[in-house]
């Protein structure tokens, strides 16, 4: 059962990082495009649903996580500090995905110079996606070498 926990938890991994990396080439495309409402268009259509889809692919990751953590017994004051700067990303990401997806929202009710506002937020803090991505990947390899 741990090793199908453990794939899961990969798949989770890889759908949200994905997605993260997928939103920055999208916000980088959206970027070139002159008309605002038509940059407005693509980061909403298809990047809305693929970003429906990182926030599946995160959620399997935390509820695998935590039931990797209570298969494996372990005790949380045993796990080395590595293990916590992942936790902490986690955090951010999760924070992270809250703030874009509060911000899709707000750019996709409202018309007009509000909702252009929001879109150029997004697309600012697109590359802050993948960064997090990375940084959880690079701690998560330290933390179970």
């Amino acid at each position: 059962m741990y090793e199908f926990t453990l794939i899961l938890h990969f798949l989770g991994l890889s759908i949200g990082a994905g997605t993260s990396f997928y939103m920055l080439g999208l916000a980088l495309h959206a970027r070139r495009l002159k008309d605002p409402e038509a940059a407005k268009k693509v980061m909403l259509g298809a990047g809305a649903a693929i970003s429906g889809v990182g926030l599946l692919g995160l959620l399997l990751l935390l509820v695998t996580g935590y039931f990797l953590l209570m298969q494996s017994a372990v005790e949380l004051k045993t796990l080395n500090w590595a293990f916590w700067m992942k936790m902490a990303m986690v955090v951010a990401i999760l924070i992270y995905t809250v703030m874009m997806k509060i911000l899709a929202i707000k750019a996709k009710r409202r018309e007009g110079d509000a909702g252009i506002a929001a879109m150029k937020k997004m697309k600012r803090f697109a590359p802050i996606g993948p960064f997090l991505a990375f940084l959880v990947i690079s701690f998560a390899v330290l933390a179970f070498r």
